[in-house]
């Protein structure tokens, strides 16, 4: 799940083993095998059963990316290659996907994988039984077959021209897990995960480290390099920042929050600054089912009251990028005419004095310095045009379940770095979706999410997705502030760091010079 997606026809066929093992090699004489890093991550790493996480956060999908394997990868250029599949195919109307798969491959529990391997986890995830939060994010996958033992189908409710980018991400849903190792370890798998990647938990601190050991057995001859990978959760940014300064870690985390440490490292020639300007946005959904954002003079007028640049420069140094439509510089959807509603003070506050009501509300602000600091910028551009706000700063974990069960009147929330548009739009915009925050319906808008799902012409679904993001924009139901842009900091000694897809710091394939 990406981000410079390049469209390649969705009928292409990747074939070959040597092919696909080719891909990771890279130049080979550069690299150098052995030694170990130290990563410091934003957050404590919460487990990888999906039945009790449900999804991975960021912090995760480092560990993910090198304890399991997904059926593919994207490459630098944003096109998927094979990984656990040597190759796949699709039936005409894109409904069907049917993937070979690798032999020989094994998880680390020494069991074999194969297609009914793959198929358990996705049954697992989908039995309703199970109640998985994560079951949400494959309800367009109707079910997996495993005709034979290297082959697996994915047959879809509704058509997906661009399936393989999609499920590239080290994701709760595509990373495959050992099924044998869930059965026997019960409740304890959650903290003891099996995978087949190029490494394997040698042990596990809470809160204070997770040490990741070489898979001598990998499928990938002479992969990964490393012979140890440290995870430690460093929360403060000052912190982290100082541990790579020091010595003690080799690569960082890092986001636009702290700008002064990017700008910092940006200048320091022991240091490499890795950024990746993705697809998506972070973004606000107003809740059009209550007052005052029932009425869209009332929505108009909050977002023409933003101006992005000065938002940037107050909370990002101006690092941050203004976004106004949620495929970012990224994307391969590019818009001419957006529908953006200009920053307009005068025509705001004309708006508001035609709502001719006390246009007052609360918004969800995660308890962070972060979310004090957007909060106190947003409300000042509101209160000039006699709106305001008042700060409901929560926990982080509560964002989530008080938007779906639309619990707020304006939310935070983020347009995450895919491939390809259709699983997020959809999700977020089609009428009677759980994930369709903005409570708002439009057969319009429902139309054109249709049509650009089932077409394979990538500008067809170009006219379709930035007629999409007009219809949003004038309605004023979601507003975009900042365009994704991901960061990672490293000792300028590391090398082979991957682009930053989808925020995912993935170090399974680095190596120290």
């Amino acid at each position: 799940m990406t981000a410079v997606i390049r469209w390649h026809k969705p009928a292409q066929i990747f074939l070959g083993a040597a092919f696909g093992v080719a891909l990771f090699a890279g130049a080979a004489n550069a690299q150098k095998q052995g030694g170990s890093i130290t990563l410091g991550l934003e957050l404590d790493i919460s487990g990888f059963d999906p039945l009790k996480v449900g999804v991975y956060d960021t912090a995760s999908y480092t560990a993910a990316a090198a304890i399991f394997d997904t059926l593919v990868y994207l490459d630098d250029k944003g096109v998927a290659q094979p990984k656990l599949a040597l190759s796949w195919d699709h039936s005409e109307d894109f409904k069907t996907w049917t993937f070979k798969l690798r032999p020989g491959v094994k998880f680390h529990d020494g069991t074999p994988f194969n297609a009914e391997a793959a198929k358990a986890n996705f049954d697992r995830q989908k039995d309703p039984a199970n109640k998985c939060r994560c079951a949400f994010y494959i309800a367009s996958i109707h079910d997996v077959q495993a005709p034979d033992e290297l082959t697996l189908v994915y047959n879809l409710t509704d058509p997906a021209v661009d399936l393989p980018a999609v499920m590239t991400i080290p994701s709760s849903n595509f990373v495959i897990q050992s099924p044998t190792a869930w059965k026997t370890k019960g409740d304890e798998y959650n903290r003891n995960p099996v995978g087949t990647g190029p490494y394997l938990l040698k042990s596990w601190t809470a809160g204070d480290r997770m040490v990741l050991e070489r898979n001598p057995d990998y499928w990938n001859k002479g992969h990964p390099y490393l012979d140890r990978i440290v995870l430690k959760p460093l929360p403060d940014a000052q912190s982290r920042f100082a541990s790579l300064q020091s010595g003690e870690a080799d690569i960082i985390w890092d986001d636009e929050a702290d700008a002064d440490n990017i700008q910092k490292a940006q200048k320091d020639p022991k240091l490499t600054v890795h950024t990746y300007t993705g697809s998506g946005a972070a973004v606000y959904a107003f809740n059009t089912k209550v007052a005052p954002f029932d009425d869209v003079r009332v929505r108009q007028a909050l977002v023409m009251a933003i101006d992005r640049k000065k938002m940037s420069q107050a909370i990002t140094n101006g690092l941050a990028r203004p976004a106004s439509n949620p495929y970012g510089e990224g994307s391969w959807v590019k818009c001419k005419d957006d529908g953006a509603l200009p920053t307009d003070v005068q025509k705001a506050k004309a708006l508001i004095k035609e709502y001719r009501k006390p246009v007052e509300f609360k918004m969800l602000l995660t308890a962070t310095p972060r979310g004090r600091n957007i909060g106190q910028v947003l409300q000042q551009f509101w209160k000039q045009v006699g709106a305001n706000m008042e700060m409901e700063q929560v926990d982080q974990a509560t964002i989530v379940p008080r938007a779906f069960m639309r619990q707020f009147q304006l939310t935070p929330w983020r347009i995450v770095d895919l491939a390809d548009p259709d699983p997020q739009m959809f999700a977020n915009f089609h009428t009677g979706s759980p994930v369709a925050l903005a409570n708002y319906s439009n057969p319009e808008l429902d139309k054109l999410l249709e049509h650009a799902r089932v077409t394979a012409d990538p500008e067809k679904r170009i006219e379709d997705y930035c007629a999409i993001t007009r219809l949003i924009n004038q309605e004023a139901i979601w507003f975009w502030t900042f365009q994704n842009t991901y960061y990672a900091i490293s000792s300028s000694k590391l090398k082979g760091l991957p682009k930053i897809y989808s925020g995912v710091i993935d170090v399974s394939n680095v190596w120290m010079e």
